[in-house]
């Protein structure tokens, strides 16, 4: 599903990213990157995105070897990853329903597509009700819950989440963590990328540590807690 052979990144000025990272996250897994700031998750996630180019090594998503995909192919290879942030980036002048939809009109999926998908996924995330409200007019969670909506609705094998708790209080951090528990249960490969260390040893997943650029330690968990 996921795989980075003996990957190194170093940026401009010679900073050095990750080196020499390897590893291999299988199809329903639900995995937890954690590490200190700066020491190389967004790097990963970027890598996985291809959004950044590797220095050294190989990385393979979905079957795709990504030294091998063109820029052309990129958008195509990413409508099977979902990607949640850490502060939203929601549509500011469009309501729930819209932000939600305007993925699948990304893909250009046909309209009865959406008008019966996004009720589904809205559903899904607990926010049929709230369809025709705007981002500002919910809670920091519920903007949260839009946002993996909007990930989840083209049906991505992997969802990949940067920091989905670093804007929320405790309460909506565990109902956020819930929901992306119940989406791996239902088969999608679930990728975290957190430093709230509480929440990771309360999930018992594996968690992947990265320390200084380099994997630190990987250590399974219990995938069925």
């Amino acid at each position: 599903m996921i795989r980075l052979e003996h990957v190194s990144k170093t940026y401009e000025a010679k900073v050095v990213a990750i080196t020499d990272v390897s590893l291999h996250i299988r199809p329903g897994e639900f995995v937890f990157i954690t590490g200190a700031s700066g020491s190389g998750k967004s790097t990963i996630i970027k890598l996985l995105l291809k959004e950044l180019k590797p220095t050294h090594g190989r990385i393979v998503v979905n079957g795709k070897d990504l030294g091998k995909i063109s820029h052309k192919q990129v958008p195509l290879f990413r409508r099977n990853i979902g990607v949640v942030f850490q502060d939203f980036r929601l549509l500011p002048d469009r309501n729930v329903y819209e932000n939600v939809a305007f993925a699948m009109r990304v893909v250009e999926a046909p309209k009865k597509a959406i008008k019966t998908k996004v009720p589904m996924v809205l559903s899904l995330v607990g926010l049929a009700a709230k369809y025709r409200a705007l981002p500002q007019q919910l809670s920091g969670g519920e903007q949260q819950r839009v946002a993996i909506a909007r990930a989840l609705v083209n049906e991505p094998k992997i969802l990949l989440a940067d920091e989905p708790t670093g804007n929320l209080d405790n309460h909506n951090a565990w109902e956020i963590m819930r929901l992306l528990e119940e989406i791996n249960k239902r088969g999608t490969t679930v990728v975290v990328v957190t430093h709230n260390m509480e929440i990771v040893r309360m999930m018992n997943k594996r968690v992947i540590t990265i320390q200084n650029g380099v994997v630190y330690s990987d250590e399974e968990g219990d995938q069925e807690a």
